[in-house]
């Protein structure tokens, strides 16, 4: 954009652009630190300290302290889970800045009288900002020229707009709802006032998803669990053990807290939603928190405006009709009163083409005294002249109000027909009169077409076979909203749709959960529906693109622009739309569920790891406690667990996370994935009680006989768990496990079952087995029907939920 200022509004300079080239040398710039993208070495940081890395850092003490090098195998798994998560983390914050850059909010300046576009950033002390409907407010200003209605909620909390005219202050944050105004910067940067403000009290607020918490309350529950465990296990081991054997105490009691770590779980995570990040991106959606990915698949009810996103936006002039009671309006008089308003959105530049031909400086030759822009509140604009009166020009039934019935019929006849219905109408009172006592004249309706996107009916139905409730909210007529929305098969009568003017906050909360279309709402009833809505622990998101959503985005769980709408919209907005295209939403939910689907399948692997480790240790505390046989220590050391963790656990997950995956959530995600995960190890853990009650023939050797046994069982159920996961198998998920079965048995044999100790105990397990060979059958098929149980309930579960669902 880079033209001359338009001279009928205001007759400004602005700065030169060598004082600008200046004050840019100087490093005066307008920067401030996106609170969306972390730095990399913010990335690094955050990844590098953490409390699970200070436990590993210890364990890497205490095996360095026994001086058993061989066990130091988790410190390269965990270097490279690291790596591999600060690789995948950066990645996504290079994407993300990309399509920040691509998507960079710039900025309207007047500079050397001509009216250009820039980056906020670029803008300096002095700067004459060029505002109007929908801008965000980037630097603090104050009016040189016009008016402007703004929303401070940004700063103050509260929802009203403020009346702004010339020599009034403008802060940084806010965004015009109304008018238009020439704005001299007088801060930037740091010096703002909203920059100060977020020095002192940092309280950017992310969006909190089930998954966020989930994760939250098992890292405190483990961590609760795995420090005093691993205190009770050093205390009750440290008078009883012999000064030979404290090694592998220390050894156990090592393997014990890597067993009992969920490190690789957070790393899979943190890598899942950042590869569906990278693929959002892919899609033209850019969702500014990685954990939003999750939030999109929970939403219960998708509210939608309509102007923007089931159409698309691009309004026009189908007809006008004239009263034949109204004074004739000439054509000069028709070029001053639409000349009047800017062509900031798409009802405007319709009527400029129709009544201007889109000649920007045409503009009659009537003389205007006052001006009150179009707001989303008000719904209509006025523009008074010196001699002909005043003209209003918005919603019929706003501005004739209880005489609304004098044309309702004129006006429901073309509204049913789909099109948005404007009133001019004109009084003989000062836009100060007028009041609800004023008289007004209707002189024409003027018919607009909103044409409906013709993807709209495939994505609705889309979203409503997910069981997802669809509700539309607009500024418009119900009529017109109701045959757009029967259109896209959003209801099916017009006795679905309400309008929402003059209603109350009590009288709307009464009627949110009645009807699905919502007409001639305000910003403020927006946000009382949407909230509303929420109530019974609903995820509610809202799709719109204008100032007039930013309220209604701010109070759902989930809100989405489109990147054509306003720059305030998109600021606020969680998901932004690249190409505005609201049929891109259901690739956007698809990808959700890929990750959070995967990411509940493969979540059981780590959690069996974390919840076995408790209870082998639990185990191994009371055996010693009460048993009258001697004391054993921890059935796994580092190395074992290692072996486990790479081959059936980290790499396979990894990888099965990657897959296609569109299948229905289950909410309850976290008690799903603990059912499974406990189901599991408790199962393992009763082999283990077996096992230590078994008398070995050599007795001095018997934590070696259940650490060897225990080892190839749970390597076992580990294979039938990656087996359980990979299903149904293609060519990928095949190569991927006999992959994984190579890798076990190959880097076993050299770090484990070459060994000489293991061959022996091994031997005489065999023997121990052929001696017992009844009761380790019944052991085998106990272990069967247990795991064909788990599978027979939940196949019986999900019959009945279908039965359910028919």
């Amino acid at each position: 954009m880079n033209k001359k200022t338009d001279n009928k509004f205001f007759n400004l300079t602005g700065l030169p652009q060598v004082e600008v080239e200046k004050q840019l040398q100087e490093r005066k710039k307008n920067l401030k630190k996106d609170k969306n993208s972390k730095s990399v070495k913010d990335i690094i940081v955050s990844n590098v300290f953490t409390l699970l890395n200070l436990l590993v850092l210890i364990l890497f003490i205490i095996i360095m302290a026994i001086k058993r090098y061989d066990q130091l195998l988790f410190l390269l798994v965990n270097f490279l889970n690291l790596s591999l998560g600060i690789v995948q983390e950066i990645k996504a914050k290079r994407t993300l800045d990309k399509i920040s850059l691509l998507m960079s909010n710039d900025t309207h300046v007047v500079r050397d009288s001509v009216l250009k576009s820039v980056s906020m950033n670029e803008v300096v002390v002095k700067d004459l900002l060029f505002l109007e409907l929908g801008a965000q407010i980037v630097a603090d200003a104050k009016i040189a020229e016009g008016t402007l209605e703004v929303n401070e909620s940004f700063l103050t909390g509260e929802s009203k707009t403020v009346f702004k005219s010339k020599g009034d202050f403008l802060y940084s944050g806010s965004y015009v709802v109304s008018g238009r105004a020439c704005a001299e910067i007088t801060a930037v940067g740091d010096e703002m006032y909203i920059s100060k403000l977020t020095h002192e009290a940092k309280k950017y607020k992310n969006i909190k998803t089930p998954l966020m918490q989930n994760f939250a309350n098992l890292v405190m529950v483990i961590m609760i669990l795995l420090i005093p465990t691993t205190f009770i296990f050093y205390f009750s081991y440290e008078s009883n053990i012999r000064t030979e054997n404290k090694s592998e105490f220390l050894l156990g009691l090592s393997g014990f807290m890597i067993g009992m770590m969920p490190s690789g779980l957070f790393l899979l995570t943190s890598m899942s939603l950042a590869v569906g990040f990278v693929n959002l991106a892919k899609k033209n959606a850019y969702m500014k928190d990685l954990f939003g990915i999750e939030m999109l698949t929970q939403i219960d009810i998708l509210c939608l405006d309509k102007t923007g996103t089931i159409t698309d936006g691009t309004m026009e002039v189908k007809e006008v009709y004239s009263y034949p009671e109204a004074k004739k309006v000439s054509e000069d008089l028709m070029t001053s009163i639409i000349s009047a308003f800017p062509d900031d959105n798409p009802t405007q530049k319709a009527l400029h083409h129709k009544f201007l031909k889109n000649d920007y400086f045409l503009k009659g030759n009537h003389k205007i005294k006052k001006i009150e822009f179009f707001s989303s509140l008000r719904k209509y604009s006025a523009v008074e002249f010196e001699k002909e009166g005043t003209f209003l020009l918005g919603a019929p039934e706003i501005i004739f109000k209880k005489k609304f019935a004098k044309i309702e019929k004129d006006v429901e006849k073309h509204a049913k027909m789909g099109y948005r219905v404007l009133l001019l109408a004109q009084t003989s009172e000062s836009i100060e009169q007028m009041d609800h006592n004023t008289e007004y004249q209707a002189v024409f309706l003027i018919m607009l077409e909103d044409k409906i996107k013709a993807d709209a009916f495939d994505t609705v139905t889309y979203f409503k076979n997910l069981g997802i409730q669809i509700k539309i909210i607009s500024g418009d007529n119900p009529s017109t909203i109701s045959y757009i929305a029967q259109r896209i098969g959003v209801i099916e009568s017009k006795k679905q749709a309400i309008s929402l003017a003059g209603l109350s906050e009590k009288e709307i909360i009464k009627i949110a959960h009645k009807y699905d279309v919502f007409g001639r709402v305000t910003p403020e009833q927006k946000q009382i529906l949407i909230k509303t809505l929420k109530q019974d622990n609903k995820k509610v998101a809202m799709i719109g693109d204008g100032v007039n959503d930013i309220l209604a985005f701010k109070e759902s769980d989930m809100s989405i622009a489109m990147a054509s709408g306003s720059q305030a919209a998109q600021n606020v907005a969680n998901l932004v739309l690249i190409d505005s295209n609201f049929s891109s939403l259901p690739q956007v939910v698809s990808e959700g569920r890929r990750v959070i689907n995967n990411l509940e399948k493969n979540s059981v692997l780590f959690l069996v790891k974390s919840i076995l480790s408790f209870l082998l240790a639990v185990i191994t505390i009371f055996h010693n406690y009460y048993s009258s046989m001697d004391g054993i220590i921890f059935p796994f050391d580092p190395l074992k667990w290692n072996l486990i963790d790479i081959f059936f656990i980290g790499t396979p997950s990894f990888f099965l996370s990657l897959e296609p995956n569109d299948k229905p959530l289950n909410k309850n995600f976290l008690n799903n994935i603990l059912k499974n995960a406990f189901f599991f190890a408790s199962l393992i853990a009763f082999n283990y009680i077996y096992l230590l009650h078994v008398k070995w023939s050599d007795q001095t050797k018997r934590h070696d006989h259940v650490s060897v046994l225990l080892m190839l069982i749970t390597s076992f159920m580990f294979c039938f768990l990656l087996f359980k996961n990979c299903l149904p198998f293609n060519k990928w998920k095949t190569l991927l496990f006999h992959s994984m079965i190579v890798g076990f048995l190959t880097f076993g044999h050299w770090t484990f079952f070459r060994k000489r100790e293991f061959q022996k105990v091994l031997f005489n397990i065999t023997d121990k087995i052929y001696n017992h060979l009844t009761v380790f059958i019944l052991l085998a098929i106990i272990n069967i029907i247990f795991v064909l149980g788990m599978i027979f309930i939940k196949q019986l579960t999900a019959f009945k939920q279908e039965l359910f669902n028919k």
